[in-house]
């Protein structure tokens, strides 16, 4: 057998392992409990990026003299970050959506804001429409300002909605009825009778991943949550199944746009919390760093100054960090949306 690192350092278990899908290459970093740090970085698989994780895995066993099954069993905490989420929006590759609407706002979601990014730049064009006009319908019923029933959620519109969009192959719905900020009682239940009467598994209520004022960006933030869902969920899932297989105990985290982890579970009804969550695990990269650079003795008013740089096959991501501090935003635009 030939001679491998672990000849030399044998990993102290308990170890962690983070793991980034990128759109070309997949890398994996082990630190175990001295403190110790091995990588390996494998071609991505675009059809199940999946796939790409477990040969990342199976490299690095081959490295350190053990089987994948030891070393992940020996993980005790396995944090994913990934492109995937952001890759699908950049590249179009949603899911096919649906979307229900308060009569009378049917077109909210294409008429946007009437603002531009370039206010000088007329001749701009918009990014496409997530969802045609033909896929946007309405439905009767009213929430006031002041989250009281104005007229009741037509059920009968939620029903004969479902067979448009099994004729038109809806793979995902999402829901955003007027003020559902204030009171979500009409999209709970709208979501309700789809549960029970269409045959599709991925429902987004606006109400749950933005209850936000505001009619363009409650919508189209649902809209955008639902395209992805099908496809970087049913990812996910396979993911941690496989890894679960192989030996992981713990629950597989993965990084949101916050820069904070959850759990599959907690990020399943809402995978647009996954984008561009690269930038945002970089913030504590960039404060590591600092940190490092205040301890060598440098003047500590150019330590806190720091740009980090991801460069991937489909996007280039830049985090700023200044005086020791990196700016955050409550709204996110990606791909025009």
């Amino acid at each position: 057998m030939p001679e491998t690192k672990s000849a030399y350092i044998a990993p102290k278990p308990p170890w962690r392992i983070g793991v980034d899908v990128g759109g070309t290459f997949t890398d994996l970093v082990m630190a175990d409990s001295a403190g110790a740090s091995w990588v390996a970085k494998v071609l991505s698989v675009s059809d199940d990026p999946s796939k790409g994780v477990v040969v990342a895995l199976e490299s690095l066993a081959r490295e350190l003299g053990l089987d994948v099954e030891e070393v992940l069993g020996k993980c005790h905490l396995f944090v994913h970050g990934s492109t995937v989420a952001t890759n699908t929006i950049l590249e179009g590759k949603g899911a096919t959506v649906g979307l229900l609407t308060t009569e009378g706002f049917r077109d909210a979601l294409e008429l946007r804001r009437g603002l531009r990014e370039d206010q000088w730049n007329h001749r701009a064009p918009f990014a496409p429409v997530l969802v045609p006009r033909y896929r946007r319908l309405s439905v009767g019923g009213r929430i006031g300002k002041d989250g009281k029933e104005l007229a009741p959620l037509s059920a009968a519109d939620v029903e004969n909605a479902i067979d448009r969009f099994s004729d038109e192959g809806v793979e995902a719905i999402a829901i955003a009825l007027f003020n559902s900020f204030i009171s979500d009682a009409h999209e709970t239940g709208a979501e309700e009778i789809l549960r029970q009467m269409w045959s599709g598994d991925w429902i987004t209520c606006s109400s749950a991943v933005s209850p936000m004022m505001g009619e363009y960006e409650r919508t189209s933030t649902a809209v955008v949550n639902a395209s992805l869902a099908p496809r970087v969920i049913e990812y996910l899932r396979n993911l941690e199944e496989q890894l679960g297989s192989l030996g992981l105990t713990r629950p597989m985290l993965l990084i949101q746009s916050n820069g904070g982890a959850a759990s599959l579970d907690r990020i399943s009804p809402r995978p647009v919390n996954l984008l561009l969550s690269g930038p945002s695990a970089a913030v504590g990269a960039l404060d590591n760093f600092r940190c490092a650079i205040d301890d060598g003795g440098k003047d500590p008013k150019d330590a806190g100054n720091l740009i980090s740089m991801e460069i991937g096959g489909t996007s280039c991501d830049v985090m700023l960090m200044s005086n020791g501090r990196v700016a955050d935003k409550a709204e996110l635009m990606i791909a025009g949306y």
